[in-house]
């Protein structure tokens, strides 16, 4: 069985919402649309208050080449435009909307349940349909699917791999669609796979989701009988290991690649992909559906078991509007965690609104959240035996806190992934993530300006 070759560790699954079928949640009566919902240059916003929108509609266009449109994801007027906190407490710009009941959807959406499996033979077509409906990844940085997918003319991609490894503790999000949109997500993959031009997908699913492994190989199987356009499409089936789900450590699973420091997949002939990102690209290439929605995982452990839950929510939606339908948030929760425990963020503003890559409502108790008394580093090496990344993080700490940059620098610092594996195992518990994130910052600032063209 496959897995990444260097460092890893084994946390406790914590899949308790994995048994929760996606529900819909209804609309609230307000929405507010953030322009920042993507990787790169955030969308300018072309509505203006009193201005009625459908939903599908375009509301932000983007300002760069890595940038994505953004649609209102409901019918109604919108109320303003201007600066909202975000879940950092961040201002940004967003579009509140006071909604409608009953959508009035954007011309030429196809918002039926049909299965379309016939796949465009026109490249270009895709691209376009994948732009235009503001596709992103949604495996966590968001970035525009379409630049991704068009790599530059001296590389070549010779791989593409479809993340449903959903390594972190705690969401299932990924796990519910593998059962419930299965065959919508390898027409995406048969998608992506003609856009780039190779003649190999693989979907990494871990050991630990057998029953998602065996719906997607079931739906792999059924189209390929129908067409040669979903040839060289495979399941493979991972060992469980965190950072499972990481680009790097995927393409070392599947591929036996390693990107180098600074590098990207490309590099290696490799495109990944999530399988949320694969089913938004069926969605807007067969259906010609914006990416207004995506799946999000309510859970905790002081969660109790029947609002354990995942839903399939828009664009826009409070968090805490999400909390309360769900019944509120529960005794017991002192933080809140957009994301798995191991890379999500603290939100810091409740009242923020989803966005395309919001994955979770975390609940975290006081016992999971308590910061152990530090002691001194007995340098085991336990840090650097875990970091997927091969760094010695111990180093990097003792460089971080002497404000050593340059030697940083020369230590990788800037290939860190932020994936907490050190923290994890850090038996001095040192916040070890804490100082080496804010130390890779510092460094990456530093080169982008050396980099930086002269004024």
């Amino acid at each position: 069985m496959k897995t990444f070759s260097i460092g890893g560790v084994h946390p406790d699954d914590k899949k308790i919402s994995a048994g929760s079928r996606i529900e819909s949640l209804p609309i609230p009566e307000t929405v507010y649309i953030s322009m920042a919902q993507h990787l790169g240059g955030p969308a300018k916003a072309i509505v203006a208050p009193g201005d009625r929108v459908r939903t599908g509609q375009v509301i932000g266009e983007p300002t760069g080449f890595i940038s994505a449109y953004v649609h209102s994801s409901v019918t109604g007027t919108v109320k303003s435009v201007g600066l909202r906190k975000d879940l950092a407490g961040i201002p940004v710009v967003h579009v509140e909307i006071k909604t409608e009941p009953v959508d009035e959807w954007a011309d030429g959406i196809d918002t039926s349940d049909t299965l379309v499996t016939d796949i465009p033979q026109d490249r270009q077509f895709i691209i376009d349909r994948i732009k235009n409906n503001g596709v992103v990844g949604l495996g966590g940085a968001t970035f525009p699917t379409h630049v991704k997918l068009c790599p530059p003319p001296d590389k070549k991609a010779e791989c593409l791999i479809l993340n449903g490894a959903e390594c972190e503790p705690y969401l299932t999000s990924d796990y519910r669609i593998m059962l419930e949109k299965t065959r919508q997500i390898v027409v995406g993959a048969a998608l992506m796979k003609k856009v780039l031009g190779v003649s190999r997908a693989v979907i990494g699913i871990e050991e630990n989701k057998p029953e998602a492994i065996k719906a997607m190989s079931a739906a792999v199987s059924e189209l390929q009988k129908s067409s040669a356009d979903y040839s060289g499409i495979e399941v493979q089936t991972l060992k469980k290991k965190y950072p499972q789900g990481g680009e790097k450590q995927l393409i070392d699973a599947v591929m036996h690649r390693q990107v180098k420091s600074m590098g990207l997949p490309i590099d290696v002939g490799a495109v990944v992909q999530n399988v949320a990102t694969s089913l938004a690209v069926y969605e807007a290439v067969q259906k010609n559906m914006p990416l207004i929605s995506n799946t999000l995982t309510v859970t905790g452990d002081c969660l109790p078991a029947e609002r354990q839950k995942n839903y399939l929510f828009r664009i826009g939606y409070p968090l805490s509007w999400i909390a309360e339908y769900n019944g509120g948030v529960p005794e017991g929760a002192v933080k809140i965690i957009s994301g798995g425990p191991m890379m999500g963020k603290a939100v810091s503003n409740f009242d923020a609104a989803t966005l395309k890559g919001s994955s979770s409502i975390l609940y975290m108790t006081a016992e999971q959240t308590e910061r152990k008394l530090e002691s001194s580093c007995i340098r085991c090496g336990k840090c650097a035996e875990a970091c997927p990344m091969g760094l010695e993080p111990f180093l990097l700490n003792k460089l971080a806190r002497n404000g050593m940059m340059e030697e940083l620098e020369a230590n990788a610092v800037q290939d860190c992934i932020e994936c907490g594996c050190c923290l994890y195992s850090c038996p001095a518990y040192i916040p070890l993530l804490d100082i080496i994130r804010v130390a890779k910052g510092e460094v990456i600032r530093a080169m982008r300006a050396r980099t930086a063209p002269k004024k």
